[in-house]
């Protein structure tokens, strides 16, 4: 599948949806804006590559979950997404998160309200490589957080990232204490 130079705005539900099982999807200088989610692999996509788009006040800029591996999202423009610039989904466990991909030179700007969050990655997501991206918070730092890790994440890089604005760079939680 190819997808290149389209607009897809306003809608409900998904601006780019490559759909289960699609395998090496590429969408590329696109505009997504006012969606739901701007790009969302679907169930098993593989060797995917999300480049150069820009994604504009969608709720969340990018979805990525169940058995999404091996993909590579970059030197996209991810800016004013309502709730989350990009999201790995929590899944049903490890056998469903997406591992292995790879969020690289990206430009995320202004993601959520005060409490924003510009890439989260949750559940038993592993290995993954943040990398090389400028994640920029103009407004008041508030409780935003630029990349925050859940609590079964595993093997996770932040590397070389340029992160400016935010009230905490990078925050990792922690499994809660049994009741």
């Amino acid at each position: 599948m190819l997808v290149e130079n389209c607009v897809s705005e306003n809608h409900a539900g998904l601006g780019l949806h490559p759909g289960s099982g699609s395998q090496r999807p590429i969408i590329r200088n696109c505009r997504l804006e006012g969606n739901d989610i701007g790009i969302f692999f679907c169930w098993g996509v593989k060797y995917g590559l999300a480049e150069n788009n820009k994604l504009i006040g969608n709720r969340v800029g990018v979805s990525i979950g169940h058995r999404d591996t091996d993909n590579l999202v970059t030197s996209n423009e991810i800016l004013g997404s309502r709730q989350v610039g990009v999201l790995f989904r929590p899944e049903r466990g490890k056998d469903f998160a997406g591992h292995r991909n790879r969020i690289e030179n990206n430009r995320i700007v202004d993601s959520g309200s005060t409490n924003g969050v510009a890439i989260d990655v949750q559940g038993a997501t592993e290995a993954v490589v943040l990398s090389g991206n400028v994640i920029l918070e103009t407004r008041a730092p508030a409780d935003r957080v630029a990349v925050r890790l859940g609590a079964e994440t595993k093997s996770i890089q932040v590397q070389s990232n340029q992160i400016t604005g935010f009230a905490a760079a990078v925050k990792q939680l922690h499994e809660s204490a049994p009741r």
